[in-house]
């Protein structure tokens, strides 16, 4: 797990003494060292986190015969595998790391085709990973991120050619101008908490899509695509016929070949715990691990973080939790928080998280992750498990329901239709020239999915919607960035592609029964663990919002956010006076705007009015923005 980053400009040079600042920008995802690769109009740099190879594993990391250097973040779990296959073909390895074995296959498959096909080599990759590879014979660049996005990559043209990073704020000090907001991600954000598609919320900074490439060749020539496709991958992938009782084999199959892979580390692996079925899956299958997978599990390595709080205001995992670890034999480290004292962390929460993604759950993260960081490198979560296995409410809508809301949403089946200004007192707090020009298309990366997934049945097609929308570009960027931001890396077996593509391949009844979802890996823990077999549908993880702002003052709320440039291009003062007094009269449907009016002021001040410099990890967000 690292920090990556780069430029490419074919026959310019590039200027060297840029690269302190970007090193910098990412020096909190690496903080065990760093390493630049400078070739005339090339750029490679890297800030490393130690989890493979801990001595000999520094980027960037050159192929044997030196014409080809890679930068990559994330872990190839199959390394192992890779590395005896190559050797035995002949091949010669510099150091340890995992990701050491791309550099071979891209060079065995470059030498057999004479033109490197992305999918040719990469679809031999398990794991998680964003990399650039540089070929010094070719003078061509290479990016290439994983299947489902779990590690992230951002790019920008300029000087004829290509800038990239694994965060937004490392490539501000290469823009040609200020940081400039993009209206149709804002709209995105403010209607549904995240921003979603190929356009960040920055003109001009682009995310490289899940399973996505792009090559830049030395004559400036770009070319682009997918190496891996959900849509193509399930295509591929048989409906599974077997009875529910094969179903839970196949599922603990799977889970146990996960698990192998994603406990291979030099560190020990730890856990977040939070006593639902995902996590207790996690927990029991460390358990059933044993000590005997290396420095991953054991005695010293079998750890687990849960936030719990002190308070009955909002719902409490902390007990179930605490069973669980009990009955797995995990060692919980129980954090007590006072739930509306985590807001106080909203401010570093949005700097970390980089892209202009609202989810509260970034608070209770940042704190498991800061704990967690005092003794481990690397912890599993169970991000991933609601999308494969149909855990979500919203997948169970009545049919007549989605069709209304598909007849107002064209092309969409009724699925991710409803945005929390689209109507009622809260679409009057837009201003109407900012609304016509960019509301209309924010349900256009759904549309897209959803059209993309034809061949699959409804169910399906909203599982595979949310991975390529909700979980890439907010619950992933959770988990990467909130963790990075203390030097931790994040593992989420979930997302193993074998697994994901059983998971999505079940019919409807092994993926739900009546109001309850995710039936498999529920089953499977009915058979293997009985303190967790009793768990009732999902619940999440909810911070009180609502007696967050009702604690705020009214008169300093309002100056904070007449006070965002940026915010007042979108609403009014009038707007923002009448909607922070709805809330302070209790009106629920005022909660959710209000905090997105909070969110981006804060974000615009970051990232917008000035240069993202990490801001305290604990501040009052309101009196922060006042200053």
């Amino acid at each position: 797990m690292c920090g990556i980053a780069g430029i490419y400009t074919p026959g310019r040079v590039v200027d060297a003494s840029r690269t302190r600042a970007i090193l910098d920008a990412l020096q909190h995802r690496g903080p065990d060292g760093e390493g630049q690769f400078i070739d005339r109009d090339l750029a490679l740099l890297h800030t490393r986190l130690s989890i493979i190879d801990l001595e000999h594993g520094r980027q960037p990391l050159h192929a044997a015969d030196q014409q080809a250097v890679l930068v990559a973040n994330g872990e190839i779990y199959n390394h192992p595998e890779l590395r005896a296959g190559l050797t035995a073909q002949g091949a010669r390895f510099l150091t340890g790391s995992d990701c050491e074995v791309i550099l071979p296959l891209y060079q065995a498959q470059a030498q057999a085709d004479g033109f490197v096909q992305p999918e040719r080599f990469c679809s031999q990759l398990n794991g998680m990973f964003a990399f650039a590879l540089f070929d010094r014979q070719q003078r061509s660049l290479l990016l290439v991120r994983d299947r489902f996005g779990i590690k992230p990559l951002y790019y920008s043209l300029i000087n004829g050619g290509v800038a990239f990073a694994s965060e937004i704020k490392a490539l501000l000090p290469l823009l040609d101008r200020s940081p400039q907001a993009n209206g149709d991600a804002l709209a995105r954000f403010l209607q549904i908490n995240f921003s979603s598609g190929d356009e960040t919320a920055i003109e001009g900074i682009r995310r490289l899509p899940p399973g996505g490439f792009l090559r830049l060749d030395a004559q400036g020539q770009f070319s682009e695509g997918r190496w891996w496709d959900l849509a193509q991958a399930l295509e591929a992938q048989p409906d599974f016929t077997g009875s529910e009782a094969d179903a839970v084999e196949t599922f603990d199959h799977l889970l146990q070949q996960s698990m192998r892979e994603h406990l291979r580390s030099d560190v020990p692996v730890g856990l977040f715990l939070s006593g639902g079925v995902d996590s207790s899956i996690l927990a029991r299958s460390l358990q059933r691990a044993g000590a005997g997978l290396g420095a991953g599990v054991g005695e010293k390595g079998s750890r687990a973080w849960s936030l719990g709080f002190e308070t009955q205001s909002v719902h409490d995992e902390a007990t179930q939790a605490q069973s669980i670890a009990q009955a797995t034999g995990l060692e919980l480290e129980l954090i007590r928080s006072d739930p509306v004292r985590l807001f106080d962390r909203l401010v570093f929460s949005i700097w970390a998280g980089d892209e202009l993604m609202g989810d509260f759950a970034n608070l209770p993260t940042l704190a498991l992750a800061q704990q967690a960081s005092a003794s481990h490198k690397v912890v599993l979560s169970g991000e991933g498990g609601d999308e494969v296995f149909a855990g979500y409410g919203r997948y169970r809508m009545p049919r007549l329901q989605r069709w209304l809301l598909a007849a107002r949403a064209p092309g969409s089946g009724g699925f991710r239709t409803r945005g929390r200004f689209s109507k009622g007192d809260n679409a009057g707090l837009l201003q109407s020239a900012w609304r016509q020009q960019h509301m209309t298309p924010w349900r256009d990366p759904f549309i897209l999915h959803w059209q993309q997934q034809g061949a699959q049945n409804s169910m399906t097609r909203m599982q595979a919607v949310d991975m390529q929308t909700w979980l890439v570009d907010d619950l992933l960027v959770k988990a990467d960035r909130m963790l990075m931001a203390y030097g931790v890396e994040g593992r989420v077996p979930f997302l193993d592609h074998r697994l994901v593509l059983f998971g999505l391949s079940l019919p409807e009844h092994l993926k739900r029964q009546g109001r309850i979802g995710k039936i498999i890996p529920r089953r499977w823990l009915e058979q293997n663990l009985q303190s967790a077999a009793q768990q009732g549908r999902k619940k999440g993880f909810t911070v009180p919002v609502r007696d967050w702002l009702q604690a705020l003052p009214a008169d300093s709320l309002l100056s904070a956010l007449t006070g965002s440039v940026l915010l007042m291009q979108i609403t009014t003062p009038a707007a923002v006076k009448k909607l922070i007094a709805r809330q302070q009269q209790g009106d629920k449907r005022a909660v959710e705007p209000l905090a997105a009016f909070i969110q981006l002021a804060i974000w615009s001040r970051l990232y917008i009015e000035g240069t993202p410099v990490r801001p305290p990890e604990i501040v009052e967000p309101i009196s922060w923005l006042l200053d």
